[in-house]
């Protein structure tokens, strides 16, 4: 289809783009999904673009965007994206044509002066902490926690902005509110950058309420995984560290058995608190032992009368609270009771509505040694993303390396319900098959437990002894993986080797300390599987420890092959293993990130060669 915008896009790809930077070439699949994006925004509509690694894809739709005119929403699911569309794609272009923009993140991430001014640390930790941010309040400019020095906070969550204790216009720092000053930024600019979590939130909010501004456009960049971030949002999270940070804020002991939080001058109201507090204790217990950890829970549930019950007792203290102790605090000790209120209100809802469950829904229970939940999400998000997402926007634009099995769409399409799409892939322009080396290494089944982890470690070992740059191992077991750090961490650092596991470090440091060197191993799980750029012989080999199948007794995976076999389908080649070749394939993409780049990946996994659904597998990735 012939476009105006698409020939526009064009012109300046070639002329402005091509001429401000050095050793450009023009990509013909970058042209491609350029055009197509071009044709969408001028014409409305939903487009699905799959973009191999290379392809430039954010160029290809942003220069039409902002070419456009319209008000756009780009919608990540990883910091380090966002942070490379503000910092370094946006700012580059903002160079050769002016358009504003900006970054937005939760409310959560931007410090309230408020509520710093009327803090009262409790300790010696807190005191110097709350020092160290009131010097840097006096210069921050954004007042973003992610600038903020105190790398791990103690008081952060006490002195961020929050809406349920939040004056608006009628507070005295509203001139200088840091959130305020960041949403007004937001209006005005032309491209605002969220991330998908914020984007999900903000469509579930009544026009009135949304956080960010009304867009044209929208481009939800990493597509692939809008599922996942839907079903943690627009879910119900009931659990006991949850209904413990609120209740703390009402009340709790300091070290010295001293009550501390907004009611600790209510002594009235103590029996009140330390029952329920007592009560949800006992309920957590029982929890603990009638549940296992990702249960599904079907029909009736058990503890549904329990948790009705209460639900009552939580109403009960927020009704007591409002009538004896409303109007007896100073404002800013009265705006965080009432935020506390509101959010014990808000839990007792959850439990009113999760017992009997709803329609298209799966419940299931969390239980771990120092958590205990239950959740709800949606079995399917399509019916959410069509009305909350898909209605609010004349164009859509969902991308990602992965969003196809070898060309076809109808996983994506099926689970976000993008049944009217139009659809386009593009080849990644680098020689994917002459610069990569794949070999597959066989006797390595982890279910067997026959010495399965011993030669995985060899693997590893004999990998890293080559010392020809960094290596990335990425796990789909938590236990596996830590077992195989126990049985080669000592010999990788023998080696001279930096040994690196998730967890011990924030996962962007240790990407940076990657990039920084040639002899980083990172042993990772599924954060780790998608995200990572390291170019050159930072990241010299790719290890796969197992082919990423969902556990098929996880409860969304459950209840969805549960609803292809009741449809008359066949799960395995409808639903797991289409999932399980989109992620292999992001897993695959973490090593060859240039034209540049050559490197090994091992695949630890041999099914991949011995089961007939393994050649498929190797035929997505060319």
């Amino acid at each position: 289809m012939d476009s105006g915008l698409a020939r526009e896009a064009s012109k300046f790809l070639k002329e402005a783009v091509a001429g401000a930077m050095d050793n450009y070439e023009l990509r013909p699949s970058q042209a491609e999904m350029m055009s197509a994006c071009a044709v969408t925004i001028e014409n409305s509509g939903v487009l699905m673009a799959e973009a191999g690694t290379g392809t430039g894809k954010t160029f290809a739709y942003l220069i039409p965007l902002i070419l456009s005119g319209k008000k756009v929403l780009v919608s990540t699911r990883t910091i380090n994206l966002q942070e490379q569309l503000v910092s370094k794609d946006l700012a580059f272009l903002s160079t050769l044509f002016e358009f504003d923009y900006a970054i937005a993140k939760g409310r959560s991430n931007y410090l309230c002066l408020r509520r710093l001014d009327a803090f009262r640390a409790d300790n010696d930790e807190e005191e110097l902490e709350i020092r160290g941010l009131v010097k840097w309040a006096s210069s921050a400019d954004s007042g973003d926690m992610e600038k903020y020095v105190f790398k791990k906070s103690v008081i952060w969550d006490r002195v961020c902005s929050d809406a349920d204790a939040c004056k608006g216009m009628k507070c005295a720092k509203f001139k200088q509110c840091f959130y305020f000053r960041a949403r007004q930024r937001w209006e005005k600019a032309n491209i605002v950058v969220a991330n998908h979590a914020l984007t999900v939130i903000n469509s579930m909010l009544m026009n009135d309420s949304k956080i960010l501004p009304a867009a044209e456009a929208l481009v939800i960049d990493e597509g692939h995984a809008l599922d996942n971030v839907i079903s943690d949002q627009a879910g119900i999270n009931i659990s006991n560290r949850g209904f413990d940070y609120i209740l703390n804020k009402l009340l709790r002991t300091d070290g010295k058995g001293a009550y501390k939080g907004v009611l600790s001058k209510s002594p009235h109201l103590y029996l009140a608190v330390e029952s329920l507090r007592t009560e949800m204790g006992l309920f957590w217990v029982m929890a603990k032992n009638e549940f296992r950890d990702r249960q599904t829970i079907r029909s009736a549930f058990k503890l549904g009368g329990l948790m009705i019950k209460h639900s009552a007792s939580i109403n009960a203290l927020v009704s007591n609270i409002r009538e004896s102790a409303t109007g007896l605090f100073k404002e800013d000790e009265e705006l965080e009771l009432k935020a506390a209120v509101l959010k014990l209100k808000a839990f007792a809802d959850s439990m009113e509505v999760f017992p009997e469950g709803r329609e298209g829904n799966v419940r299931w229970s969390e239980i771990e040694e120092k958590k205990i939940a239950f959740r709800m999400s949606p079995v399917y998000p399509r019916e959410f993303v069509r009305d909350n997402i898909v209605s609010e926007y004349e164009s859509v634009i969902l991308t990602s390396a992965t969003l196809s099995v070898a060309g076809d769409f109808g996983l994506t399409v099926k689970t976000l319900g993008l049944e009217g799409s139009q659809k386009i892939t593009v080849a990644s322009p680098f020689d994917l098959r002459n610069q990569t080396e794949i070999e597959i290494k066989k006797g390595i089944d982890f279910k067997n437990n026959d010495g399965s982890l011993e030669r995985l470690a060899e693997v590893i070992l004999a990998e890293a002894s080559r010392k020809d740059g960094g290596i990335l191992v990425l796990f789909t077991s938590r236990d596996v993986m830590n077992r195989t750090w126990g049985l080669s961490v000592e010999a990788l650092s023998d080696l001279g080797l930096n040994p690196m596991l998730q967890g011990e470090l924030p996962n962007r440091m240790m990407l940076e300390i990657m990039r920084e060197g040639r002899d980083s191993i990172i042993f990772g799980l599924d954060s780790f599987w998608e995200g990572v750029d390291v170019q050159g012989d930072s990241l010299k080999c790719l290890i796969i420890t197992k082919l990423p199948f969902e556990v098929p007794t996880e409860p969304i995976t459950m209840a969805r092959t549960e609803d292809i076999e009741r449809n008359g389908g066949n799960p395995f080649y409808e639903y797991s293993l289409p999932r399980a070749i989109i992620k292999f394939r992001q897993g695959f993409g973490r090593l060859i990130r240039s034209g540049e780049d050559t490197g090994r990946v091992i695949i630890c996994d041999e099914r991949i060669e011995t089961k007939a659904y393994g050649k498929k597998f190797m035929k997505s990735l060319f």
